[in-house]
């Protein structure tokens, strides 16, 4: 699951920065539930491997990523909402 949510954090974090270009702003639409899959992904594989002397490295990276995706992605649409009175 560490994978999964690496990948996905990647994923998100890039489609939330292009999603800051100002004609682009469709992409966080499809970013922010990848990203919300993907910090739930690296919470699980923490918390599964929290117990257990596993390396969890890429479940933290992937959640802080998808953290980091939500974040961005949240603070962007919240002033979409706010400026253009509900268009996305």
């Amino acid at each position: 699951m560490g994978i999964v949510s690496f990948i996905l954090g990647i994923l998100s974090l890039t489609g939330t920065c292009l999603a800051l270009i100002p004609l682009l702003n469709l992409f966080n639409c499809i970013m922010l539930p990848l990203a919300l899959f993907g910090a739930i992904f690296g919470l699980v594989d923490v918390l599964h491997k929290r117990d257990a002397e596993k390396n969890n490295a890429l479940g933290i990276a992937g959640l802080a990523m998808n953290l980091l995706a939500l974040a961005v992605g949240g603070t962007r649409f919240v002033i979409s909402l706010l400026t253009t009175w509900g268009i996305v």
